[in-house]
């Protein structure tokens, strides 16, 4: 019950904040009272239900939304800011990762995708020899990915 009303009142409290921030005009805080906001909320609020208690299924959303809130506010600030496919892969192999330190769960996925995000923001725009080698591959990666997930949905779930 107390991880419930923790949730619940982050939310609330978040929530009222931002609208309270945004009635009150204040001009400091207007280019960040968007709908990217609202999605760090919302994963500050799992990332603080995942550590007060030993509920930790809500860590690999509390990360990736957080991180995804932030992405999309750096995005338009920022001009050399990666494009969003890159930053959501590293954002899915980041949450893997941390959600592996506290359930032991993830960290081949976690290792994928980091890996994986990290070709895609280095390697791919900055050598063309190696665009040349994978530019078959680009075009299957996203195949590859649904059949992990399917094997570790599906086979992995035997213990």
């Amino acid at each position: 019950m107390k991880q419930r009303n923790t949730f619940s009142g982050i939310i609330l409290l978040g929530i009222g904040l931002f609208y309270f921030a945004n009635r009150m005009n204040i001009e400091l805080l207007q280019p960040y009272l968007t709908w990217p906001s609202i999605l760090i909320i919302i994963g500050i609020a799992l990332l603080f239900q995942s550590g007060s208690g030993k509920d930790s299924s809500s860590i690999f959303s509390g990360v990736f939304l957080t991180g995804l809130g932030v992405h999309f506010h750096a995005a338009g600030k920022v001009a050399t800011w990666p494009e969003p496919l890159q930053v959501i892969v590293l954002l899915a192999g980041i949450s893997f990762l941390i959600q592996y330190r506290k359930t032991k769960e993830g960290l081949i996925p976690g290792l994928l995708l980091s890996l994986l995000a990290l070709w895609l923001l280095f390697f791919k725009s900055n050598t063309p020899s190696v665009e040349n080698i994978f530019v078959r591959a680009e075009d299957f990666w996203p195949i590859i990915l649904m059949v992990i997930g399917a094997y570790l949905m599906f086979f992995k779930m035997k213990k």
